[in-house]
């Protein structure tokens, strides 16, 4: 056969076409050569392929009256390269598929082409341009349609609807529940990573049809990647038409895989507390692979959240638990917290409604604590005489109210040396002085690496911030004054927490480092100029004033 690509068959078909009255069927057989003095033919030939042209050159360069239907041999490698290469072009230029190369019709001359331009042949910016016009709904419709149009039609489209994806903003991703329908398109992307932290707002309007598009998300993205989701509300969602189906969106979070799973809502909740159907439930250990979770919010433990809420503590290997602001009585806690058995926890955070007894039962059952955090609550007062339990536990880290940090350091039975001691003073603690009280903690302790200190948002005399002349025998490294609660700006000398705070620094002689923030009466430099008075020259100073 040679360098022939193909012979046409005079055999009759029923595929042949005509378009002279005159011409009359008649068996012909046509060899095509490929060597050098032919490639303009193969050339013009794989052009005209590829721009839908080519009935025009059969016309011309293939001269039967009738064509019938090829039976190409593709034995010859010359045969397979050429095929291949028009074969190629065909499939980049997207042509109609009545240009299929074994079905070939002659035509007239100069005959209009009616090949069919398909979208995506036209260049990316023209698609740009165009999806660029669409509207936000229209957008996500184009990005369901092939992979081409969704990068394409997907940054616009996310754009559209402010959802963030650039790289860096992997690490965590903020979404509302409107958003939610987003999710499914981003995670087809070639670029997509799955980020490490999402925050998610819930609005009033929230539907099912959303969280269960937040939820294919999850299912979709492999096991354990999402690490953090955090979940806020501030609406009544006991009052939600759709509450069952936001029990199971909970539910199901929790045995996505993610280690850190917060819901804090800032809606005030009133009502009845479910702690009171504690004896009725049993959680089984592992279910999840949460390592924290944080309850902020009153409603997780209303009679309808409160079993989700301690089948979640009670079937998680939970290192760090933090409840805050749930707005539960000194009963209801002590309630609680004696349920509770956590053996894998290492940081707890409560509020300041727990009493300091409950808390400290709680602690000699937990000896792996080395961070406590207690919320201060206003005109919060304990009587802590009682307390006669003592606690081995590594404690590293303290933060909260005297009433309760105090009580906490004098049950230790070793001196502890921690990293950081954080004190949120109040009006009535200052017996006889805040200072005394103050080194009063301190003295329970080996050592203070950051000592922080609260100052309160008001004082009932001058006396309260006096120093008394008393020097602590605790080493202290860094000192941290803080009257950012004061919502004053301006006031008085006499009442200006943070400039009387400044003689307190004599008391911790080991200091190296002193900030102060907050508000005051006295501009910057003036406050750093009654710094430097009291403390010796090679101190680091820093001090940071609101408006």
């Amino acid at each position: 056969m040679g360098n022939s690509i193909s012979h046409i068959s005079g055999r009759q078909s029923g595929m042949n076409v005509s378009t002279s009255p005159q011409d009359t069927p008649q068996s012909s057989k046509h060899n095509i050569e490929f060597d050098d003095s032919a490639s303009p033919q193969k050339r013009c030939l794989l052009e005209s392929y590829s721009t839908g042209d080519i009935h025009q050159v059969i016309a011309t360069q293939l001269q039967p009256s009738t064509i019938y239907r090829c039976h190409t041999d593709f034995t010859n490698p010359v045969a397979k390269c050429l095929y291949r290469e028009a074969s190629d072009i065909f499939l980049k230029r997207k042509a109609d598929t009545q240009l299929d190369p074994f079905s070939m019709k002659r035509v007239k001359l100069y005959e209009p082409c009616n090949t069919t331009a398909f979208i995506w042949s036209l260049p990316a910016e023209i698609l740009v341009l165009i999806v660029a016009l669409l509207g936000a709904r229209d957008m996500r419709c184009v990005a369901q349609v092939c992979s081409l149009l969704r990068e394409i039609a997907g940054p616009l489209f996310f754009s559209n609807r402010n959802f963030p994806t650039s790289p860096k903003d992997l690490f965590h991703i903020r979404v509302d529940s409107p958003s939610f329908d987003i999710l499914s398109t981003w995670i087809r992307m070639d670029a997509f990573c799955p980020p490490r932290m999402m925050l998610c707002w819930l609005n009033p309007d929230l539907r099912a049809l959303q969280l269960s598009a937040f939820l294919h998300f999850l299912q979709s993205v492999p096991h354990k990647s999402i690490q953090y989701i955090t979940l806020f509300w501030n609406f009544d969602i006991l009052a939600s038409p759709i509450l069952p189906q936001i029990l199971t969106f909970l539910e199901n979070i929790c045995a996505s895989g993610c280690e850190d799973l917060t819901c804090m809502g800032f809606y005030h909740f009133v009502g009845s507390s479910g702690v009171t159907r504690l004896t009725r439930m049993h959680g089984h250990m592992g279910v999840n692979h949460l390592k924290a979770f944080e309850a902020s919010s009153g409603v997780l433990f209303s009679p309808e959240f409160f079993p989700f809420t301690i089948q979640t503590i009670c079937s998680s290997n939970l290192e760090k638990l933090r409840l805050s602001y749930i707005k539960l009585s000194s009963a209801h806690w002590e309630k609680l917290m004696r349920y509770l058995t956590i053996l894998a926890l290492i940081e707890l955070q409560v509020d300041a409604d727990c009493a300091p007894s409950t808390l400290i039962h709680f602690l000699a059952r937990h000896p792996a604590i080395h961070t406590l955090c207690i919320i201060p609550r206003p005109c919060g007062t304990w009587r802590t005489n009682r307390i006669t339990a003592r606690l081995m536990l590594p404690i590293s880290k303290l933060d909260g109210p005297l009433s309760h940090i105090l009580p906490v350091l004098r049950s230790l039975h070793t001196l502890p040396t921690l990293t950081c001691l954080a004190l949120s003073l109040q009006a009535h603690v200052a017996s006889p002085d805040y200072l005394s009280s103050v080194l009063q903690c301190v003295d329970h302790c080996e050592s203070v690496e950051y000592l922080f200190i609260s100052l309160p948002s008001q004082i009932h005399s001058h006396s309260a911030m006096i120093w008394p002349g008393t020097h602590s025998a605790v080493r202290v490294k860094h000192l941290a004054f803080d009257s950012s609660d004061i919502v004053r700006t301006s006031l008085p000398f006499a009442e200006d927490t943070l400039a009387l705070s400044a003689q307190w620094i004599q008391a911790f002689p080991d200091v190296k480092r002193v900030n102060m923030r907050g508000y005051s009466a006295l501009a910057a430099g003036d406050l750093v100029d009654i710094v430097r008075k009291v403390v010796a020259a090679d101190v680091k100073l820093s001090v940071t004033l609101h408006n």
